[in-house]
């Protein structure tokens, strides 16, 4: 009997635990173009435009399944879609690793993206499934702070790892770790406690083509509400900072910067992901204290923008540099209540279409700026190559970046209209 009330008692932590493992994956995976950036633009003679979109597909794949996602999760549930989504970033990271032009390695790129879109609402999905509605904000953060523990590795760590094995035998490793987290997920993972499983199996017994129609009802009420739009767009132009900077030209900006090594820059730059994963739950532990969604958003939103400006345009000594990129991470994080206020302005029974929703925008942000950034480079570059890749200095560096604070302010004006939800549902206030 206390065997059985133990695995009960920890059944929800370990299926949770398991998905948020892959969230670390997918970050992981989504970060790792920002120490081979000079490495990709040598070994595919590509210019910082290309370099751009080639991190970029990984956001366009990744922002144009999260609907589709939110809605197969709704219909057929996270374990077998989480095993899946492992299968296809095996796929990826192989065809990445074995890439000899710069279409394949887009290709290997686009799988990534794909399998990498159902990490983080899978999550979420798990967590609304099987844990109480008061741990929802909590939880969120911490699946982030091991998401951003991901981006962590993928920074210094990878870097030593590229260094030693190069860029192509690292994404073999990479394969491989997919490959043994699928087989886990799907033996360890269910997508309801057994009385919710029970009541699961009854619904999908009924017609399909009704509960489809039900389903694309409840996305036009979703694409229908103005405070979803606005809670979308602030989150999206929140985030877009951490994923430019972070995941393509945070290390590159460093190095040119400050002269630092690659890993020596990667180190750096995981004070970010740091930052998100200290901030993550103490944000997600703080709005559910005091009741309401908005005061870490805006806390979250004007902390990143001075940090941001530091980062850019001061010279930093040493120690500041890293407290900065880590109280930027930190602020950062506060947008993720908007999560839970998107959650809170949805019905139940569409909380991951909603949830797919908003991290559609999340992800538009950063598919957006990657590429806008390296263009901003080409067309200020002068004409100096360093070992096979453009050499671009501090000031072209400093205007590109110029887009990630402007972001960050223009964010602050979509939350002065978005409305407090008091950590309620929708249906219960």
């Amino acid at each position: 009997m206390q065997n059985t009330q133990t695995i009960s008692k920890y059944r929800p932590w370990l299926i949770w635990g398991l998905a948020a493992l892959f969230y670390f994956y997918e970050y992981f995976m989504q970060v790792s173009p920002n120490v081979m950036a000079n490495d990709l633009m040598s070994a595919f003679n590509i210019t910082g435009t290309q370099l751009g979109n080639l991190a970029a597909i990984y956001f366009y794949a990744y922002a144009s399944m999260q609907i589709p996602v939110g809605l197969l999760l709704d219909r057929i549930g996270p374990r077998k879609l989480l095993t899946f989504a492992a299968t296809l970033c095996v796929i990826g990271n192989v065809v990445f690793a074995s890439a000899t032009v710069l279409t394949q390695a887009e290709i290997g790129r686009l799988f990534i993206g794909l399998g990498s879109s159902f990490a983080v609402i899978s999550c979420f999905k798990l967590v609304a499934n099987w844990f109480p509605v008061k741990r929802f904000a909590l939880l969120i953060g911490l699946t982030v702070m091991i998401g951003m523990l991901g981006a962590v590795f993928g920074e210094a760590p990878f870097a030593f790892m590229v260094d030693g094995i190069g860029w192509r035998g690292s994404m073999y490793v990479l394969a491989v770790a997919g490959a043994a987290l699928a087989i886990s997920m799907w033996i360890f993972i269910r997508d309801n406690p057994p009385i919710k499983q029970s009541s699961t199996s009854q619904a999908e017994s009924t017609d399909i083509s009704l509960e489809l129609r039900h389903l694309w009802d409840a996305l036009k009420g979703i694409l229908r509400s103005s405070q979803n739009w606005l809670t979308a767009i602030y989150g999206g132009l929140m985030f877009a900072p951490t994923s430019a900077f972070g995941a393509l030209w945070g290390v590159s900006f460093l190095m040119s910067r400050y002269g630092l090594s690659r890993p020596g820059a990667a180190d750096m730059i995981s004070l970010l992901f740091i930052g998100w994963a200290v901030g993550s739950p103490s944000f997600g532990a703080y709005s559910d204290h005091i009741g309401k969604r908005k005061p870490p958003m805006i806390i979250g939103s004007i902390g990143a923008l001075i940090a941001m400006i530091f980062i850019i345009y001061i010279y930093l000594p040493t120690w500041t540099i890293y407290l900065a990129l880590f109280l930027f991470g930190f602020f950062s994080s506060g947008f993720l209540a908007s999560f839970s206020i998107i959650r809170e302005n949805n019905p139940g029974n569409a909380n991951a279409t909603a949830l797919g929703f908003m991290n559609t925008l999340n992800m538009v942000g950063g598919a957006v700026l990657q590429p806008l950034i390296g263009y901003v480079l080409d067309v200020n570059w002068r004409h100096q190559m360093f070992h096979g890749a453009r050499l671009f200095t501090t000031h072209n560096y400093q205007m590109a970046l110029t887009t990630l604070p402007v972001c960050i302010a223009i964010s602050i004006f979509f939350w002065y209209f978005i409305k407090e939800t008091f950590c309620r549902l929708k249906e219960n206030r």
